[in-house]
């Protein structure tokens, strides 16, 4: 894919502190692996000890708007707010307001579960490390995407989160949508002011925001999509204050996310100053549950209290990744060598770049003989990979033009409004020859996906979902099936 231009032209580099002698080594590349292409723009920090030693704003926020990223641009950590959200839940433990082994049903007594679930003997630290056996379902869906119900519904939503036999670990959003109903119940506090008040204020993250409101939009940096001629097309951001949710809901920049790195690293230390106990960081860094999977270049060994906890070539590593519709956030660090990286990007195939950006500042900052060479064959790969995203749009589109057969019914068949007590409201009305989708903050158009089946396709959630209508031998859709559920015609 040709990278546009203009993103070469708006490069800009920082550094907080005197000339470091890998400061050369990594933005070679930090810049090459940003030329790739994949991302319209990308927000670095690398700390060593408790030092900034590299910064780096690169790009556009908006390439549409040819806004350029800079030190204010607020990035969409999506979850890596994970981090912020089960660091506030140790805090609770070393506080004695919440027992992490104890059961869930402890903390949430007025919680709708499932039929057949076992919330006595699911614990709080089940839910922060995903081995609570449920599923996301429609909870997720409004928390994160629709805004359908209020916070206030999540207990009841609980009753429609579908049991697994199995309860190794499977990550989720559930768990950290749950662990902000209990903060709420043992505080009186809404998850978002007790954030505010006990982890971020004490860091000093002013510019960090569970909320979009107040904000102005042309700091946030969008999300964006690749064209057909290799083009990147600024996405709408789709986030309002009811979808800024605890397992991924927040907006912050690049200073502020050094500064949570900082502090996570340094046993709670910053600038010198003790910002939070010592015991507090290690208990939220020990594996609550364990799992066995390498992501990109990182080994993960099990989750903590908002971290994955592993190794990077065998050195102990923290982290905490995020990713939301063209959006990716990277957050990790090695705590015995004393590195850690910030990395965000908005773009398509960016989660391979905040990777390769980490995995080099650990390897170079070590003086590993293989730094350069590894990083190279890495970025290599990346630029190959997303030179085939053209061709991948066009097929997808040529897909589409293919299911793009006349539907059974004329299209005022099947506007109306729906309506099913896990999902919300659904409304479906005709705009010219195009059926458009309005469920909570979102809104799009729907194409066929199986004209047969009355199956029609939309992307309000992102990637592709499909809602089937249902007629039942009648003029006008009597339902739509999609997540399965069914919504009946109000």
């Amino acid at each position: 894919m040709r990278p546009l231009l203009i993103l070469l032209a708006l490069l800009s580099v920082s550094c907080r502190q005197a000339h470091h002698p890998q400061q050369a080594a990594i933005d070679r590349v930090v810049r090459a692996a940003f030329a790739t292409g994949g991302s319209a723009g990308l927000g670095v920090s690398i700390v060593q000890g408790d030092e900034v030693i590299y910064e780096a704003h690169l790009g556009l926020a908006d390439a549409s708007s040819a806004i350029p990223v800079t030190e204010q641009t607020l990035w969409y950590i999506s979850s890596t707010s994970k981090s912020l959200t089960g660091f506030g839940l140790a805090l609770l433990v070393e506080d004695g307001l919440v027992d992490a082994e104890s059961p869930i049903s402890d903390y949430l007594p007025d919680a709708e579960w499932p039929s057949g679930y076992d919330a006595a003997g699911s614990t709080v630290a089940d839910f922060l490390a995903h081995t609570h056996g449920l599923g996301n379902g429609p909870l997720v869906l409004s928390a994160a995407f629709t805004g359908e119900f209020p916070e206030s519904d999540f207990p009841r939503l609980l009753q429609y989160n579908t049991p697994r036999e199995d309860r190794s670990l499977a990550y989720s959003n559930l768990g950290y949508n749950v662990a902000s109903m209990v903060i709420e119940r043992v505080t009186g506090l809404s998850w978002k002011s007790f954030l505010d008040e006990r982890v971020l204020s004490p860091v000093g993250m002013r510019d960090t925001h569970a909320r979009t409101s107040g904000i102005n939009r042309d700091r946030i940096a969008k999300p964006h999509r690749v064209l057909v001629d290799g083009s990147l097309a600024t996405m709408p951001f789709v986030k309002t204050d009811r979808t800024m949710n605890a397992a991924g809901g927040t907006l912050s920049t690049i200073g502020d996310l050094t500064r949570w790195v900082r502090v996570q690293m340094n046993g709670g230390m910053l600038n010198g100053d003790r910002v939070f106990p010592a015991d507090v960081v290690a208990n939220a860094h020990r594996i609550l549950r364990p799992q066995d999977r390498q992501f990109a270049f990182f080994q993960r060994d099990g989750w903590g209290m908002g971290f994955d906890i592993g190794s990077y070539r065998e050195q102990h590593m923290v982290s905490r990744f995020g990713g939301y519709q063209g959006t990716r956030s990277h957050i990790s660090f090695l705590p015995e060598a004393g590195i850690g990286v910030v990395a965000q990007v908005n773009g398509p195939a960016g989660s391979a770049i905040t990777d390769i950006v980490a995995a080099y500042a650990f390897d170079v900052l070590q003086g590993r003989a293989d730094a350069d060479s590894l990083a190279d064959a890495r970025i290599a790969e990346l630029a190959a990979q997303t030179a085939e995203l053209p061709d991948r749009v066009r097929q997808f589109e040529q897909i589409q033009e293919q299911r793009d057969q006349p539907l059974p019914h004329p299209l005022t068949a099947y506007a109306g409004s729906y309506q099913d007590p896990a999902l919300g409201v659904v409304d479906v009305e005709t705009r010219g020859d195009t059926l458009y989708m309005h469920w909570g903050v979102l809104s799009g158009p729907m194409t066929v996906f199986d004209a047969t089946t009355n199956a029609m396709r939309h992307e309000l959630l992102g990637g592709g979902s499909v809602a089937r209508f249902v007629f039942d031998g009648q003029d006008t859709a009597t339902a739509i099936e999609m997540f399965d559920r069914r919504l009946t015609r109000r």
